[in-house]
């Protein structure tokens, strides 16, 4: 082989080095402008609704791995696997091609999910809606055991993308929180300890009927994790500082029933 030969080959290797990590670079750089996929449309869906952003985007991920094309046995289609015909006509969809742009059916989805919830009066049960269908959590008006396994992926992958920050979204205190990590951590002085940060983090957001119910339902969510009944001493604190601060009689308002 001629001297040619190798001076061709050396220099196509290098403009094919070249061209590669050219590319390579520019899909880095095209990535790091928004790492999180739709992340706008989550975020403006979710705060359409009065949802956490983090939320939509973890029913998304559990539903259809981010997939905007993928579609079901039973027709349900895109992010959010939304129902066709049933359940996106009810949401305002007329065309089923409709439900393949993703920022729509991030939209119905949150709708959906803004719908369950108000319907059901819980994060949880709004998701066991959502999974199995609102007409069999309806006629049981209890979450089946079919759906817990959903319903934990959901919240695990919810606290994941809300630990990133990747989202924006104004932080609520929502009771179905603090009841997801009594209910899913185990280790007594664990779940203390998480519970304990939670509530020191988001006492001042809650509202007073918020933080009696936590309070009616510590005995069931701690266990034994809070023998010295701490966290009721802080709530009971909260609730008279609030009505202190609303210049009223201090004292603590009837206790709610459990909810």
């Amino acid at each position: 082989m001629n001297s040619n030969f190798f001076k061709s080959f050396k220099n196509n290797q290098t403009k094919a080095f070249v061209i590669t990590h050219l590319l390579l670079f520019t899909n880095i750089s095209n990535a790091s402008d928004d790492d999180f996929p739709y992340r706008k449309c989550f975020e403006n869906s979710a705060d359409k609704y009065g949802l956490a952003p983090s939320f939509v985007a973890a029913v998304a991920s559990v539903e259809s791995s981010f997939n905007p094309r993928a579609q079901s046995s039973s027709d349900a289609l895109g992010l959010m696997q939304i129902k066709w015909p049933q359940t996106a006509k009810e949401l305002n969809i007329e065309e089923r091609s409709e439900l393949f742009d993703p920022c729509k059916n991030i939209d119905a989805g949150a709708d959906y999910l803004s719908r369950l919830k108000r319907r059901f009066g819980s994060k949880l049960m709004a998701l066991a809606a959502y999974y199995q269908g609102p007409t069999k959590i309806g006629r049981e008006k209890s979450i089946p055991l079919l759906s817990v396994g959903y319903i934990e992926r959901v919240l695990r992958e919810e606290q994941l993308i809300s630990a990133s920050r990747e989202l924006k979204g104004n932080k609520q205190c929502e009771i179905s929180e603090f009841q997801q990590i009594a209910m899913f951590t185990h280790h007594p002085k664990e779940r203390f300890n998480k519970t304990y940060t939670w509530l020191k983090k988001y006492q001042k957001l809650c509202s007073t009927p918020v933080l009696l119910r936590i309070r009616n339902r510590l005995p069931e969510l701690m266990g034994t994790a809070d023998t010295k009944g701490a966290l009721r001493i802080m709530i009971d604190t909260t609730i008279q500082e609030k009505s202190a601060a609303k210049k009223v009689k201090p004292g603590l308002p009837p206790a709610f029933p459990n909810s």
